[in-house]
């Protein structure tokens, strides 16, 4: 899926996943000989509904994985508890790095690759 496909009921889901997670909206379109149709659109966002984006990121994302007991963080090396403490640090400041306008998926902060790469830590 990427911005401005035409899809049908049956991506639908799929779609709808794919608007929500990139701040993008689903219109219905007009329907062809197979039926119902729809397309991927931006649309321009209010700031504070950018802001409840980047949060609703944030508690998705990072919080479930910050908010592990001590038994998980004892498993990391030191540096992996540094770098997990700048990804969350980025995490926090995300909301006043934002400005009007900007792309603000730029600001999201890459998961340490040893979290993606090790699905036990994960």
């Amino acid at each position: 899926m990427q911005l401005n496909d035409i899809f049908s009921e049956k991506c639908y889901i799929e779609a709808v996943e794919f608007a929500n997670k990139n701040g993008y909206v689903i219109t219905e379109i007009e329907p062809d000989e197979n039926g119902r149709r729809f397309q991927i659109q931006s649309f321009i966002l209010t700031k504070e509904e950018v802001l409840d984006l980047l949060r609703t990121r944030r508690e998705e994302e990072c919080f479930p994985i910050i908010n592990r007991g001590s038994l998980w963080f004892e498993q990391l090396t030191e540096a992996q508890k540094a770098e997990l403490k700048t990804w969350y640090k980025s995490w926090l400041d995300i909301t006043d790095k934002y400005v009007d306008g900007m792309d603000y998926l730029s600001l999201i902060p890459t998961k340490p690759n040893w979290l993606t790469t090790n699905r036990n830590l994960e």
